[in-house]
């Protein structure tokens, strides 16, 4: 059979079975439980406990499983893997669930089919592959591989565990890097240079979150974007974070308030409330209530709050408030030397 493209060409037949690409056999368990998990891998155990109920009985199904093969020596990460170095890049949850006692059976030996590439990215767009990237679910599960993974960092807040900051991140690379990134739809293929750009400000607003409700998209970027400004040492920026992480009114109503008080009133009361100024908060950038907008009064708040000025509403042109920071990054004396400040919590 011949199958022709619009244009009159032929879709040619591409040879595999000789190519040395693809290889099966069946593994021993033992020897399948003792291999490297794939470096981009999600949070396996946050996995797990949603597919507990259908891992539970060992079926037929589960003893196919694929892995990547190393064919040359290679650096992924900072960490040295010699050749021949076998991932598993679809079966990690099962494996921990066998490992950890889920299933009322674990297979003997494993039908294994097993993909030979030279290097890190190959095997990383093969294990895209099986793990669709499609979904928001998805996108903030692979967020905790590509932290840990890449960057060598393991999230402590719930937030960043379930990864539940990605609108507000891809909301702040727009701000920040315009040109680079102006997509409304969050891209996995961009996460992980999105999560390089903001890398120290993840972590510093890791620490700051104790409280993962009281921060929706909104507030994760303004954070993110407040952090790369001011810079992450500044001790006046993380306490308003933990201000608003607490929604402590530090204003009395009917006062002019500083800025962060403003921002705490406005996340706190019902929006259903006449004094909400945004109702209906989304992560859509264009809506009345979106991202653009709510993003924006943060900003134009935040800014009044670091030089101590107090007011009761927003001044002109607030909306362009967020579209600034880019060009007016504070540069600390930490910061121009790289030292690092702890953050207490």
């Amino acid at each position: 059979m011949t199958v022709i493209r619009n244009d009159g060409t032929v879709v040619p037949l591409t040879p595999y079975k000789e190519s040395g690409i693809i290889d099966h056999y069946w593994m021993p368990y033992l020897e399948f439980a003792e291999l490297e998990e794939v470096f981009c891998q999600r949070n396996t155990e946050g996995r797990l406990k949603k597919a507990q109920k259908h891992l539970a009985e060992l079926l037929p199904e589960h003893v196919v499983v694929f892995v990547c093969r190393l064919t040359k020596d290679c650096t992924i990460n900072g960490k040295r893997y010699n050749k021949g170095t076998k991932f598993r890049v679809d079966s990690n949850t099962r494996a921990l669930n066998w490992r950890t006692g889920g299933s009322d059976a674990i297979p003997q030996e494993l039908l294994v089919i097993e993909f030979a590439f030279d290097n890190a990215d190959r095997i990383r767009l093969s294990y895209n592959t099986f793990d669709s990237p499609d979904s928001l679910e998805r996108n903030q599960e692979k967020l905790y591989g590509i932290l840990s993974g890449m960057y060598h960092y393991t999230p402590q807040s719930e937030k960043l565990i379930k990864g539940q900051i990605l609108s507000g991140l891809n909301k702040a690379c727009h701000f920040f890097y315009p040109e680079m990134w102006n997509q409304f739809t969050i891209r996995i293929s961009e996460l992980p240079g999105q999560v390089g750009a903001f890398i120290e400000e993840i972590k510093t607003l890791d620490l700051l979150i104790t409280t993962p409700s009281h921060w929706d998209q909104a507030l994760i970027c303004t954070a993110l974007m407040a952090l790369k400004k001011y810079g992450c040492d500044n001790e006046k920026v993380l306490e308003a974070l933990r201000i608003i992480d607490e929604r402590e009114l530090t204003g009395k109503k009917g006062k002019e308030w500083d800025g962060i008080t403003h921002i705490v009133w406005e996340w706190t009361i019902d929006q259903k409330s006449k004094d909400c100024l945004f109702k209906d908060k989304t992560t859509n950038w264009n809506k009345i209530a979106g991202l653009n907008r709510t993003v924006a009064f943060c900003c134009y708040w935040f800014d009044k709050y670091m030089i101590g000025k107090t007011g009761a509403k927003l001044g002109n042109n607030w909306q362009e408030v967020p579209k600034k920071w880019k060009d007016e990054q504070v540069t600390t004396l930490n910061s121009l030397f790289n030292i690092k400040t702890p953050v207490t919590v």
